[in-house]
């Protein structure tokens, strides 16, 4: 393997800390453009966890999970808009007044205003963001293996991610991860077109859904390239008018055009391959081969996700604050507000499609069943195109990685010093004891467990992490559907209950090593959480 293949991504990576090194200081945390933290939000939900079970529903033609998982995606978002009001007059006091803009605050104040509430559902969204953030790092390793000694590369990459947020706060992780997401659509798109170029070069056959996959990858891309006119990344100055800061808008304008001819060159080779092999009625998959429950899991997940997540809830504070600080009519304001959502729920979902389809070209091209056997045959192929792909699809996984994991530091950050210990930690202070209890988890996790991307194991972990936060759901949506509140000590039953409930689930996957409890983590976490906020309403009505 050349040395350059390393370096195209290395230094994709270096120019995504650029912005971090331009808003560092005592002032960090300056806002940022609306532009720059939807192009955030997008690049936070296109997590590195992610890439391997879409990758291998790709590459098994396995549509159905990712268009349950895309949509439901799409519509949490529609629905946190939806629910908005609520949340921005808690934010706008929360900001008016430098209190904690977290989504442990406004559950505590909507239930008795106890301290109790407030601390444990932090303890538990801090436990899950040091688990998810280790999650990330697995993955990365794991997609990392064939290339390099795994286990070093990304416990360096994960404490590489503990910068932007320590020394450029939330604004610097969001100017950094809207860079990332052009970067990854770079690699996405790139990608993908030199995987359909090996395809038509050694016109190895297609797969029975992979006529359809390139068809559908062709329109997605077109998709995207009609509605973002080659705007993906915000190219507007930062802090003022420094050199640095001026060569890196250049560079943003010149990577903006370069992702629409990539996608452009995507198309073009989609349709010569379709050209060669037209899709027919026994592509389209009639069943799948995920359980009942896991595509409930997968509805579930995506839908309500978004209500109890910090990283969220932080850029859409930045949000309300830019359009606060700018002088629009209401009208506008409003407006300017919907376009946000609107194209962070609509890009979300084709991204998570792209990268579903990547699996499905790969199998076409490559023969590999997964992420890391297209990673392994890259490598082992060792000519041109295939170190142009290898490159490119480096540069795709590295962006999604750094992205996730800077905002997932902030939010954990955000968390403890806002709802945990306000006046004990510094940035520095609260970074480093999070980058080696992150780092500690890592090195036990990717050792003896030794989990594999996209496995069974591997989502057991992220299940079991993520139920840690969503247990809150329930306490966070009655509320904003008005469905009233339940006093503290419910609030705790119903954090406690949904969290034992979930865990208890992948405790009995490992024990029994039935799949379907693996995917019953999620609705069971959310269905027991509901079911005692339900009893504790009643319990309120009744004066118990």
């Amino acid at each position: 393997m050349s040395l350059a293949i390393l370096l195209v991504p290395a230094l994709a990576l270096a120019v995504g800390l650029v912005p971090v090194w331009l808003l560092r200081g005592p002032d960090r945390d300056r806002g940022a453009r609306s532009e720059v933290v939807r192009n955030a939000s997008i690049a936070y939900a296109l997590r590195m966890a992610a890439l391997g079970p879409l990758f291998v529903w790709g590459a098994g033609g396995d549509l159905w999970p990712a268009l349950v998982a895309a949509a439901s995606l799409a519509l949490g978002i529609l629905l946190l808009y939806r629910l908005r009001l609520p949340l921005l007059v808690f934010l706008h006091g929360a900001l008016a007044r430098d209190r904690s803009i977290t989504v442990h605050a406004f559950i505590a104040r909507q239930h008795g205003n106890d301290a109790r509430v407030r601390r444990l559902a932090a303890g538990l969204t801090l436990c899950a963001l040091v688990g998810l953030l280790v999650g990330e790092a697995l993955g990365l390793a794991a997609f990392l293996a064939p290339l390099v000694p795994a286990v070093p590369a990304a416990l360096a990459l994960l404490l590489l991610a503990l910068l932007p947020a320590i020394v450029a706060g939330h604004s610097g992780v969001m100017h950094s991860a809207q860079l990332q997401l052009g970067l990854a659509y770079f690699g996405l798109f790139g990608a993908a077109a030199a995987l359909l170029y090996l395809h038509l070069e050694l016109r190895t056959p297609l797969p029975p859904h992979g006529a359809l996959a390139i068809a559908l990858a062709a329109v997605t891309a077109a998709v995207m390239l009609v509605y973002r006119r080659s705007k993906y990344v915000d190219t507007a100055p930062i802090a003022g008018g420094r050199a640095l800061s001026r060569a890196l808008s250049r560079c943003s304008k010149i990577l903006n055009p370069c992702v629409s001819l990539l996608g452009v060159l995507t198309i073009v080779l989609a349709l010569m391959a379709l050209y060669a092999a037209p899709p027919g009625a026994s592509a389209l998959p009639a069943q799948t081969r995920v359980p009942a429950v896991g595509l409930l899991a997968l509805g579930l997940l995506p839908l309500l996700y978004p209500l109890v997540d910090v990283g969220l809830w932080q850029n859409l504070a930045a949000v309300a604050a830019d359009l606060g600080a700018r002088e629009l009519a209401p009208g506008r304001r409003a407006a300017a507000l919907r376009a946000v959502f609107r194209m962070g729920a609509a890009e979300t979902a084709l991204a998570w499609l792209l990268l579903y389809l990547l699996g499905a070209i790969a199998v076409t091209a490559l023969g590999a069943p997964d992420v890391q056997a297209s990673v392994a045959a890259l490598v082992a192929a060792d000519d041109a195109v295939n170190g142009v792909a290898l490159a490119l699809l480096l540069v795709c996984a590295l962006a999604l990685a750094a992205s996730t994991m800077s905002a997932l530091v902030s939010a954990a950050l955000c968390t403890l010093r806002c709802d945990l210990a306000p006046a004990a930690l510094t940035p520095a202070k609260a970074g480093t004891g999070l980058g080696l209890a992150a780092a500690a988890a890592f090195v036990v996790a990717a050792g003896p467990l030794a989990l594999g991307f996209g496995s069974d194991a591997f989502l057991a972990w992220m299940f079991a992490f993520t139920c840690a936060q969503l247990a809150a759901a329930p306490l966070a949506l009655g509320p904003l559907l008005g469905a009233g509140r339940v006093r503290p000590g419910w609030a705790l039953a119903v954090l406690g209950g949904g969290v034992a409930s979930g865990v208890g689930a992948i405790a009995a996957y490992f024990v029994s090593g039935l799949e379907t409890w693996l995917w019953a983590a999620i609705p069971a976490c959310l269905g027991t959480g509901c079911a005692l906020y339900a009893v504790g309403r009643g319990a309120a009505r009744d004066g118990g």
